[in-house]
């Protein structure tokens, strides 16, 4: 049987290439601070949901059979989180841009006031989506879960008001939100005080220029489209419930909606609005991709990258080549300055001195470091260079 995606496999390489660069983001230190919270949830969430719709993609490309229940419930709820934390974390983003730059600190004042900041934050992005995809979710949850030929595993909403405010509501409060409250008031600081808040991005260590507008733009591409198709779907599930049944209920109720709770299998070509579905799935990993490129392929990030590459070759026991890009670890020189010119040293074995003279004086050892000093510079060199070789290793020259 032919996939029931047209652009099969394009679909769940995407999505695994994505899971893939977002685990690499992850795994690097850039977003391990507490003004980066937001990034670090909607990187995690991100990351697991671009990993189980690449696999539901390749598992279900053919066909809509109903099968690994398990598996199902818990990929529908990870998506149903996913769907909270990406507005989530686009508000908690804007919110602390907003206050490093009205605050001219990425540290807040006091230690109350930190652990305000961790508690509001956490609930934003953990709690609140964890309350939405198990206790709320399924007072509108109308049947198990769907499977939807071509991409597996779907989350089954009740078709109500109820079901709509509970399923897509946060897809378009909370980017209104970011985007009346606090986008503008970022914007408005860094115009009229960007000589201030370019003097403060640059004397501040936790925080850079370019840091910070990094984090701005992930702020901005989530929104933009967060919003946008949070509205298509509230519209287009408004105008559906309308066109076939003639009204949009409140909420269909309890036993109506956990009466036949079964799992339902539905073809690709049942569901409504397929383009606007299909383009709402790539929405993740445009995202990821997104992400990948402001904090993975930094210049940081590389040489990240290439020390994790030089300690798993060290491990198996071959080495890897230098890194010609300039990511890798640079070779340090350590300059010890010239030989002084009215100092006689006698470096010649047995020429006089014995051992208790050495002893009596403390200088053997130093006796011996230059000795091989001017036999260097004998064979060439007029000043003593110190060079750290890759085996942290002293070479002189």
């Amino acid at each position: 049987m032919a996939p029931a995606d047209p652009t099969y496999p394009l679909y769940p390489v995407a999505c695994l290439v994505a899971s893939c660069m977002l685990l690499l983001v992850l795994l690097t230190s850039f977003i391990r601070h507490s003004w980066n919270l937001g990034v670090a949830f909607l990187c995690f969430w991100l990351f697991l949901e671009s990993l189980i719709v690449g696999i539901n993609a390749i598992i279900w490309s053919d066909n809509a059979d109903i099968k690994y229940y398990v598996y199902c419930d818990i990929a529908t709820h990870i998506e149903e989180i996913t769907l909270v934390v990406k507005p989530m974390s686009t508000f908690i983003i804007t919110r602390r841009l907003y206050l490093i730059t009205s605050l001219r600190s990425v540290h807040l004042p006091g230690l109350a006031a930190k652990r305000r900041e961790l508690a509001i934050e956490c609930t934003l992005g953990l709690i609140i989506p964890l309350i939405v995809a198990g206790p709320l979710y399924y007072i509108v949850q109308s049947y198990r879960f769907g499977v939807l030929g071509g991409f597996g595993c779907e989350t089954a909403g009740d078709n109500s008001v109820l079901g709509l405010f509970i399923a897509w509501s946060w897809s378009v409060i909370f980017p209104l939100l970011s985007m009346t409250v606090y986008y503008p008031r970022v914007i408005w600081i860094l115009y009229c005080q960007r000589r201030d808040a370019n003097e403060f991005l640059q004397s501040d260590n936790s925080v850079s220029r370019t840091n910070y507008f990094r984090i701005f733009a992930l702020a901005s591409i989530d929104i933009f489209l967060t919003l946008p198709m949070g509205i298509v779907n509230i519209v287009l599930s408004i105008s559906g419930s309308i066109s076939n049944t003639g009204s949009f209920p409140l909420y269909g109720g309890w036993t109506a909606i956990h009466t036949d709770w079964d799992p339902v299998g539905i073809m690709a070509g049942a569901q409504l609005g397929g383009a606007q579905g299909y383009f709402s799935r790539w929405t993740s990993p445009v995202l990821a991709f997104a992400i990948f490129g402001l904090f993975g392929a930094t210049r940081e990030a590389r040489a990240s990258y290439w020390r994790a590459i030089h300690t798993v070759c060290g491990w198996v026991g071959c080495i890897p080549m230098s890194d010609t890009n300039g990511t890798g670890p640079a070779l340090g020189t350590i300059e010890l300055g010239e030989r002084p010119r009215d100092s006689t040293i006698d470096l010649e074995i047995g020429s006089g001195r014995t051992p208790e003279d050495d002893a009596e004086s403390g200088k053997e050892g130093e006796v011996q470091v230059l000795k091989g000093a001017l036999d260097a510079e004998k064979m060439g060199g007029s000043s003593l260079k110190c060079v750290a070789d890759r085996d942290d290793g002293l070479v002189f020259k």
